[in-house]
């Protein structure tokens, strides 16, 4: 039997070629994948990540801020060596077939592994399949096009980017959800179904598309060329600035995450959970396309030629406003004040209009503006702008932070730290004791525990608040440990709920007067001064387990609530990371001050409290935080702004197109 031959070039056309279905379908399943994981990447990192002998072990937000964009770097800096492959090796068809199976496989890992070491190969499994398929998609919907139906070029890379946000929207809702109610194996094993699925489809095309075969060594004459060279110089100008609003979109994944969770979630008659809010940016993209490309933009043109460059710089400066009201979210939050997702979603629409007019205009006039021969490999340059992006914002998040407070056990024996947190007015004592020995007891072996259930209960201080102040109620840190070989999962009781288990004299409040948002989090509004405690029950069959929360209602000021950790054993010579972030200020106003000492060391010990490093902090903390943060970034994109326009008005474009003569 003869080998199936495969179209090598478009078939001349007016109509919309026959492949475009299957890249479609194909995208918005790949699409709901990665950013299914991506969603509910910074809320596994620093809520439900463990060590290797299953116990939780988060991140902080800093940690796993540098680790999703080191992430989001990798993602976008291998598309260059997927480029290279499909363009010199295996051509593009055979390039994503082959790496998608190699993206599968990292979904997997991550759905496993709930460790370090799983989130390490996981992610690295996703950036190489993920990333080398990235620029070879984009420029094999450009192969199906000829010279006479280039014209639909615009409006394909429209639904291209349609079929991306489908996904990606329908992940955003689904996979919190899923991590919230079944834990990260299903919330991780779901995209991973669909990634297989995405390979699926894009296998059932393999007949109708055009299939550009890999051109060896005419590809590398080609970049090397006097032309390849210009192309690539001119647009690595325009990408250096497109880079910076990457640097601040990619943060909508990560410190907008952390951001909602510090605000009041209650819209459209239900409570979000923070990583949610993310599912109006895919949303918007889908609204905002068509009212770009057939309103705004015919508007726009008739008062001035609106040209992609021009469109791309507006999006700069659209980019700043954006950041601009996230920068005033935590000026109201520093405040004390606890402002609606509202204020956030706003800036998703500033944001998101900035998308539409840099990253789709970016991606089309990129395949127009790359020789024949480069489609993938100028793709994959594009590509390597969001990662210069994403590599600048892990490299802040990286610098700012400031090491946590920390001594060294230099003798073996027993230590005693203590940490005073004071709010100005009043102070509290907390301390910790840690053991040092020159060899560390052996860890009970995992299979001879026997099978245990037990609710696991997040550290949360208890909380103040002023009279008709409402409180937010949230159990979201409630784990399970489950049966012998299992591990920490979220509670996923029969119904689980809030109730009130003590309340003031005079309090006249029942259990039916919390309201649910949803089986963890509530709201309430205490009638009278003293303290509440209220209980989330967590069931799992026929046993169940309460996680407390205390509210003290008073007017006036109370000691802060001091914590100092948790103590154990540590390796005699170890530097021992010291953390407070237990502590709070019960009214919720106050600023507080932190003091560690050695309470007492080992007859020998040179560890004294002039030799604790950084003994004012509570841990390991930002020197770049709240609104100065974000002002911070947007000041840069603003700069940026400013020096693109000179570049963007020495641009000179070049069309050039698959088949024909190139077009000037």
């Amino acid at each position: 039997m003869s080998q199936k031959q495969f179209l090598t070039a478009p078939v001349p056309s007016t109509k919309m070629p026959r492949g475009i279905p299957y890249i479609i379908g194909n995208e918005a399943a790949e699409r709901f994948s990665f950013y299914g994981m991506k969603t509910i990447l910074f809320v596994f990192m620093t809520t439900y990540l463990m060590n290797s002998d299953g116990v939780l072990d988060p991140m902080s937000d800093s940690e796993a801020s540098v680790w999703y964009h080191m992430f989001t770097f990798a993602v976008y800096f291998t598309p260059l060596f997927g480029a290279i492959l499909a363009d010199v090796f295996l051509g593009k068809y055979l390039t994503i077939i082959v790496l998608s199976l190699v993206y599968c496989a990292g979904h997997f890992v991550l759905a496993m592994d709930e460790t370090r070491f799983g989130l390490s190969l996981g992610l690295g499994l996703i950036a190489v399949g993920a990333g080398g398929i990235k620029p070879c998609v984009s420029a094999h919907v450009g192969d199906q096009f000829g010279k006479q139906n280039s014209h639909l070029l615009e409006k394909v890379f429209g639904w291209f980017y349609f079929a991306i946000n489908l996904g990606a929207g329908a992940s955003a809702i689904a996979t919190p959800w899923l991590l919230e109610a079944y834990g990260p194996q299903v919330a991780f094993g779901l995209p991973g179904g669909l990634m297989l699925a995405a390979t699926w489809v894009f296998w059932l095309g393999r007949s109708e598309f055009v299939h550009i075969q890999p051109k060896g060594r005419a590809f590398l004459k080609e970049v090397f060329s006097p032309v390849g060279v210009k192309v690539m110089t001119k647009l690595l100008f325009i990408y250096a600035f497109v880079a910076m609003f990457w640097a601040l979109f990619d943060q909508t994944g990560s410190r907008w995450v952390q951001q909602a969770g510090q605000m009041d979630r209650h819209f459209l008659g239900m409570e979000w959970l923070p990583s949610q809010i993310q599912v109006m940016n895919p949303i918007l993209i889908m609204i905002f396309i068509p009212i770009f490309a057939f309103w705004l933009y015919p508007a726009m043109d008739k008062r001035f030629k609106l040209t992609p460059l021009r469109k791309i710089g507006i999006g700069f400066f659209m980019t700043v406003i954006a950041f601009l009201i996230p920068a005033w979210i935590e000026t109201q939050i520093a405040a004390g004040a606890h402002p609606n997702i509202v204020w956030q979603l706003f800036a998703y629409t500033v944001m998101t209009a900035a998308e539409v007019m840099v990253s789709i205009t970016a991606l089309e006039f990129s395949y127009t503006q790359a020789p024949k021969l480069m489609k993938s490999w100028i793709m994959g340059l594009f590509m390597a702008s969001v990662a210069m992006g994403n590599l600048f914002t892990a490299g802040v998040n990286h610098f700012v932070i400031e090491a946590p407070p920390s001594f060294v056990a230099d003798v073996a024996g027993d230590y005693t730290l203590q940490v005073e947190v004071s709010d100005g007015q009043s102070s509290h004592k907390a301390k910790v004791s840690y053991t040092a020995m020159a060899v560390l007891p052996e860890v009970e072996d995992k299979a001879t525990k026997p099978k245990q259930w037990e609710a696991m209960k997040a550290i949360q201080a208890p909380q103040t608040v002023l009279p008709g102040t409402e409180v937010f109620l949230d159990g979201s840190g409630a784990r399970v440990q489950m049966e012998e070989g299992e591990i920490l999962r979220p509670a996923s009781g029969k119904n689980p709920q809030w109730s009130i288990g003590a309340k003031p004299d005079g309090s006249k409040l029942k259990d039916s007067d919390i309201e649910h948002n949803t089986s963890k989090t509530a709201r309430f509004l205490p009638d009278v001064e003293g303290l509440y405690t209220l209980n989330l029950n967590v069931e799992r069959g026929d046993n169940s387990q309460a996680y407390e929360m205390h509210v003290n209602v008073s007017t006036t000021n109370v000691p802060p609530a001091a914590s100092a950790g948790e103590g154990g054993d540590v390796l005699l010579g170890d530097t021992v990371a010291l953390s407070a972030n237990g502590s709070s200020d019960e009214n919720g106003q106050d600023s507080l001050t932190y003091k560690w000492t050695v309470v007492s060391a080992p007859t020998g010990s040179q560890a004294d409290t002039v030799s604790l490093t950084n003994a004012s902090l509570p841990s390991a903390i930002s020197k770049l935080s709240g609104s100065s943060y974000y002002l911070f970034f947007a000041a840069c994109m603003f700069v940026w702004g400013i020096l693109y326009i000179p570049v963007a008005m020495w641009f000179k474009e070049e069309t050039f197109i698959q088949d024909g003569e190139d077009e000037a």
